[in-house]
């Protein structure tokens, strides 16, 4: 969340390595791919990763679409907005979601 409220610093970047955002993307990704693989039985496995797959590939294409949409229904300020609003919703999820807070591996 603090990463998309203080990226607009990034607009002005003139080098645009970035490499403590990287490395903490390449964080991320290590563990959106390790939970759920861990987290599924062995005859399981092969779907979870299928489903991940899937789920990578075309979950920003339909983000994509969706902010399209919004953006020619609503403008694109109140998309943007929307889609703020929806990040900082997010946390509150995760604790109305006790599973996820006591997730261990």
């Amino acid at each position: 969340m603090l990463g998309g409220l203080f990226s607009g610093t990034c607009s002005r970047a003139h080098r645009h390595g970035l490499t403590v955002i990287g490395a903490a993307d390449m964080v991320s990704m290590v563990f959106r791919g390790a939970i759920p693989l861990s987290a599924a039985t062995d005859e399981m496995r092969g779907r979870t990763q299928g489903v991940f797959t899937v789920v990578v590939a075309g979950g920003p294409r339909l983000a994509d679409v969706l902010h399209g949409t919004a953006g020619s229904g609503f403008g694109a300020r109140q998309a943007v907005a929307g889609g703020g609003l929806l990040v900082v919703v997010m946390p509150g999820l995760a604790l109305a979601a006790p599973a996820l807070r006591r997730y261990r591996v």
